[in-house]
């Protein structure tokens, strides 16, 4: 089997707590060769520093390893496309904080060559860094798509259908196709990357194994939208943004009204519940309706 150069790209903020772990699970990879190239978005604690010093004691492992240290903070989309832009590899892997599983990438490799696939996601293991308890592990074993990527486009749209993204590995030529992250979209890179991956004719391969960790934390920037009082929430201002901007106008062109209206009552209840004081009776209310509007979202 070919063994092509894999560029696993590390995106790190204030992740001093947990990137030597991270990183240790790339070393402990079974496949080489490797390539590793670590963005830091301007972390405010020693992330860049226990980096460095990783890096000088583990650099023997890769092919080619690089830190790169951003000046100020661009958000997670740009500082994906400083690192991917940075790398040389065929294959290109994301990460956070997580970690891999020691074959994930051999899997990936053997997988993707297999199947003649250009973006495969897999199973991914939810964990609490707070208490290591394993929380869930998805997609569940029967999630797959074997349909057209068209198809898989209409499901992306009308049921905000997510792969794991700590999951994606994805060949170079797929990410220059698509022109990168939308850096328009601060910090939420997933959603509209495979927006217009799906809208371009581009499809997801599903390989039905465990291969990352993923940290769940109270700090994470995806539950920051738990937050509560009048404050807006970037990452929540950026989901908003993704709906009217790109699912708004999709739903529209392809008739899916009933899904239009169930997701403009459920964003605007939703906001109402975060930015308000918290209220039982409300988020009964909030609940109930979400069931009776979910029946429109067939249509």
């Amino acid at each position: 089997m070919p063994t092509p150069l894999v560029s696993i790209v590390v995106a790190s903020y204030n992740a001093s707590k947990t990137i030597v772990e991270t990183l240790d699970s790339i070393k402990n990879q079974t496949y080489s060769p490797l390539e590793l190239i670590i963005a830091d978005d301007c972390s405010q604690d020693d992330t860049a520093i226990k980096c460095e010093e990783w890096l000088a004691e583990n650099q023997n492992r890769f092919v080619r390893s690089k830190l790169i240290v951003n000046e100020e903070n661009k958000g997670i989309s740009a500082n994906f496309n400083i690192g991917v832009r940075a790398s040389s590899g065929e294959w290109i892997k994301i990460f956070g904080d997580d970690i891999l599983l020691p074959d994930a990438i051999e899997k990936n490799v053997c997988f993707a060559i297999k199947n003649e696939c250009n973006m495969v996601f897999s199973r991914v293991i939810y964990f609490s860094e707070e208490t290591k308890e394993e929380l869930k592990i998805l997609p569940e074993d029967d999630y797959f798509f074997p349909v057209s990527s068209h198809e898989q486009f209409l499901t992306h749209i009308r049921n905000r259908f997510i792969t794991p993204t700590p999951t994606w590995f994805y060949k170079r030529e797929l990410f220059d196709k698509l022109g990168g992250y939308d850096e328009h979209y601060r910090l939420l890179e997933d959603y509209p990357f495979q927006f217009k991956m799906l809208e371009l004719g581009e499809r997801f391969s599903y390989l039905p194994q465990v291969t990352v960790r993923y940290r769940i934390t109270n700090t994470s920037v995806s539950n920051s939208k738990k937050s509560t009082g009048k404050k807006k929430q970037p990452f929540f201002e950026d989901r908003l943004a993704v709906f009217y901007e790109l699912r708004v106008p999709a739903l529209k062109k392809h008739g899916f009204w009933g899904s239009l209206i169930y997701y403009k009552m459920v964003y605007f209840f939703y906001r109402k519940k975060i930015y308000s004081k918290d209220n039982s009776i409300a988020r009964y209310f909030y609940g109930a309706l979400c069931c009776v509007l979910s029946f429109f979202r067939k249509y």
